[in-house]
């Protein structure tokens, strides 16, 4: 689709996905999306709900216990908890790095516990190996979090736990990130969202 196709709103949309994912640092992110949050999930619509909804199907067919303890990790407006809780789960915590976020997943009351957090920085306020899966959906991306939230979430799993991701295609150093950690591929789904290929990833820990 080229710039003349896009409806004025959707020039809107286009433009806001561009300013947040040029984001110069962790402070400007959150500042932009704590300005975005109003916005986000009309601005998404149901073109990106079908990334929280396949993730959540497939934690079901790895780990159907309705029972497990999850880690929403980028939590945002809590669309991958409303995934989530339509499977059945319970036990969910988010966190994410947009009070305003936060804000709007808190009313959804699908969310045992909500804290504010950078995935860039150690997370010593959870318990390591306290959860049974962490689900990082929209999270590692351009302008966002960088392979040392991998460092700093993996130790929240408990071995044999199930990781579960969101990479575009294109972003190769990414992908070779994943290579180097101690956990093994066992789910690879490519979808599209606004014509860019995505995957939607599963490890399990080792």
């Amino acid at each position: 689709m080229t710039s003349e196709n896009f409806t004025e709103a959707e020039a809107e949309i286009r433009d806001r996905l561009i300013w947040i994912h040029e984001s110069k640092d962790t402070e400007e992110l959150k500042n932009r999306y704590n300005v975005w949050a109003p916005m986000y999930e009309a601005d998404l619509g149901k073109s990106w709900q079908i990334m929280p909804m396949n993730a959540a199907i497939l934690l079901k067919q790895l780990l159907p216990h309705e029972e497990i303890v999850i880690l929403d990790a980028g939590a945002g407006s809590g669309m991958v908890g409303e995934a989530l809780a339509q499977q059945g789960y319970k036990n969910i915590t988010a966190i994410d790095l947009s009070e305003q976020m936060l804000k709007i997943a808190r009313k959804k009351q699908i969310y045992k516990e909500l804290q504010p957090a950078n995935l860039e920085q150690p997370l010593t306020f959870l318990a390591q190996a306290s959860f049974d899966a962490v689900l990082a959906i929209g999270v590692f991306t351009y302008g966002h979090v960088s392979p040392t939230g991998l460092d700093n979430l993996l130790p929240l799993l408990k071995p044999g736990g199930i990781f579960i991701l969101t990479v575009r295609l294109s972003n190769q150093p990414m992908q070779e990130a994943f290579t180097k950690l101690p956990w093994t591929l066992i789910s690879k789904q490519e979808y599209l969202f606004e014509g860019a290929p995505f995957y939607i990833l599963a490890y399990r820990k080792n």
